[in-house]
Parts: C-alpha cells; sequence; structure tokens
C-alpha cells in the first residue's frame, strides 16, 4: 500500500482564530433574538479550525441556519473531552465531540447521543519526512514512532499494525509528552515518525521546518473510527426536537455547499477570520471533504451514520482502549439526518 498523497499547507494559524461574524466568545443563550431567530450555542471542540468546521462558517454567511430559523452561536473550545463534559452537564445543549470520545462517555453514563457524524473517517495517521523511505506499513518495521501515551492515537495504532500483519514489537515505539515533542522528535532525527492527524500537524511541522513531509493514514491501513459528531444533551435533545431538526437540515445544507463551492467556502471562513490566510482555509476544507462519508454512507445524506460503522468502531475502541460494549443505538440517532 502506498502512502496517501500528501497535504502540502500552512500551519494552522489558531492564535488568530478568534471571531467570527461576531460570534467569537459570546456566552452561551437560549431563546430567541430580534429577528426571531432561534439562538442555538454550539461548543466545538477546539478553535475554529476549517479543517474541523468549515460547515458552520459557510452555513451563517450563506444564510442557511437564518434560513432555518436559527442564530448559531459557536462557542471555542478546550478538546473534545471537555466540550462533552459541558453538553453532559446541560451547560451546552449541542457540542463538536471526537465521536470515539463520546462513546467512552456513554459508557461512563453520561446522557449524550450522537445527532450527526460530519467526520465519518479519522485522520490519524503516522507522520514522517518524505524522505523517509517509508511508503507502506511494512515500512515501519525497525523504525522509531514517537506516540503521546494514553491519547487515542497511541491505543488504536496498534490495531493498525496487527491489521497489516505486525506487532508492536515491530516498530519502536518512544513516548513523549505532547504533540510539540513528538514533532520536534522528527525534525531533530530523534525519530522517524510520530502520531499525529494529517489534517493538521502535517502542515504546522511543513510550514514551521520547512521540510517535507508524508504520512499514512489509519483508516487506507484497513483501521477507521468515526470522527467528529454532533452530539446532544439527551434531555435537552427530547425537549426540542423541533429545533434539533433545524439545525441538523442546515448543517447538512451546509456540507452541500461547501463541497460543491469549495472556493466560496474558503472565502467565506476567511471573512469571519481575517487574520486567517485564504490557501490554508482552501486546503484545510479539500482535506476535510473526504472525511465526509465511508463506503458504507457513500450516496446518504451528510450526517447520517451506518449502524455497522458504528459497530466497527466500538469494536476496535473496545479492543485497544476497554470500552465496555454498549447497544449501539445508546451511541447515535439517524432521526434529524434522514
Amino acid at each position: 500500500m502506498k502512502a496517501s498523497k500528501k497535504v502540502t499547507v500552512a500551519a494552522l494559524a489558531a492564535s488568530a482564530i478568534m471571531a467570527l461574524s461576531g460570534c467569537a466568545g459570546q456566552t452561551p443563550s437560549s431563546g430567541s433574538d430580534a429577528s426571531g431567530l432561534d439562538k442555538l450555542p454550539i461548543r466545538f471542540n477546539w478553535t475554529y479550525e476549517a479543517a474541523d468546521h468549515p460547515w458552520f462558517f459557510a452555513g451563517m454567511r450563506e444564510g442557511i441556519y437564518a434560513k432555518h430559523g436559527i442564530d448559531l452561536q459557536p462557542q471555542e473550545g478546550t478538546g473534545s473531552a471537555s466540550t462533552l463534559q459541558l453538553v453532559a452537564s446541560g451547560s451546552d445543549p449541542v457540542g463538536l465531540v471526537d465521536a470515539g470520545t463520546m462513546m467512552g462517555g456513554v459508557g461512563k453514563g453520561l446522557p449524550v447521543k450522537s445527532a450527526c457524524v460530519l467526520a465519518q473517517r479519522n485522520p490519524m495517521s503516522v507522520i514522517f519526512p518524505s524522505d523517509a523511505n517509508i511508503s507502506a506499513v511494512k515500512d515501519l518495521a525497525g523504525k522509531t514512532v514517537a506516540v503521546t501515551p494514553g491519547d487515542s492515537l497511541s491505543q488504536i495504532f496498534p490495531a493498525v499494525l496487527s491489521k497489516n500483519g505486525m506487532s508492536e514489537g515491530d516498530v519502536k515505539m518512544v513516548g513523549l509528552s505532547d504533540p510539540a515533542a513528538k514533532q520536534n522528535s522528527v525534525l531533530t532525527g530523534a525519530s522517524d515518525a510520530f502520531l499525529g492527524y494529517y489534517t493538521l500537524q502535517l502542515p504546522a511541522v511543513e510550514q514551521s521546518s520547512g521540510k517535507d513531509m508524508n504520512h499514512l493514514s489509519f483508516s487506507e491501513l484497513g483501521v477507521d473510527t468515526l470522527s467528529m459528531a454532533i452530539v446532544t444533551n439527551t434531555s435537552w435533545a427530547s425537549q426540542n426536537k423541533e429545533l434539533l431538526g433545524r439545525f441538523i437540515k442546515a448543517t447538512q445544507e451546509s456540507v452541500d455547499f461547501v463541497v460543491a463551492n469549495p472556493a466560496k467556502a474558503a472565502d467565506h471562513f476567511v471573512a469571519g477570520v481575517p487574520s486567517f490566510d485564504k490557501e490554508l482555509a482552501s486546503k484545510q476544507i479539500e482535506a476535510a471533504i473526504p472525511l465526509l462519508h465511508t463506503k458504507a454512507t457513500e450516496g446518504k445524506p451528510a450526517c447520517w451514520t451506518d449502524e455497522a460503522d458504528w459497530k466497527e468502531t466500538q469494536e476496535i475502541l473496545a479492543k485497544n482502549t476497554g470500552l465496555p460494549v454498549k447497544p449501539l443505538d445508546l451511541y447515535y440517532t439517524n432521526e434529524h439526518a434522514k
């Protein structure tokens, strides 16, 4: 298997992404605004990054959410785990959360459920310099791979090796504390590769180092998990079915707009975040679009998920992270994603 095509983009200007048409930093609220639109806060998993969130930006600027009677109010997050806790507690009714993190929360009894999965293929990957003589997973044999012990990447990587006829003993894994340490380890030659997201870390390393990078994605190596989901507080969802339905429909239309108009979607993103580089936005959007569907959901509306994909994700997480096995319908609903 050949390495996946390299995504060559600049680093994420996360510190500059602090405004979106006046929405950034608002306190979550409810009810209707002066225009009669229903206010709907959504807590992102992180800062406003185009690779993860172009649909919301385009949908607001194109008036798609307003057409459906919604004043969408994005809020920055500090990671999927903290966003999930905010949704579970009811502080935020809706959040954007890694599906695996959400499933772990359900396993612990948190009152949350997915109403839509936007990134149905996972951008987890092995990242390395283009001159590292790595073009297939077998080339990792004997190589040193930097990992962050305990994170989702390091827990799923053994499944990738096993799927491809290898074991953990075939690779020298070095535990480092954070993404920056992993990246520096590769750039200094201490490690041959590191585990990261090809939509995020790969371009950051290329921009900061000027070094050509490449990657092998977990999904193309046969191990894929559902990724970025719109998660709701179950009590709020049961009391606001009509609003939630409008929100999912508007999000589906926003996704369709981005897929059909990626260049204009990049314009919309930069209009909301003026200091962000347009070329970067365009390339991140191009990297995000292929993650929208699995083979099982091709031809289906955005957000709609297949039971088999949830089952596969659960099996991978149960085997590698200790996720308790639960009935699949506890994790998700397609009620609003038809």
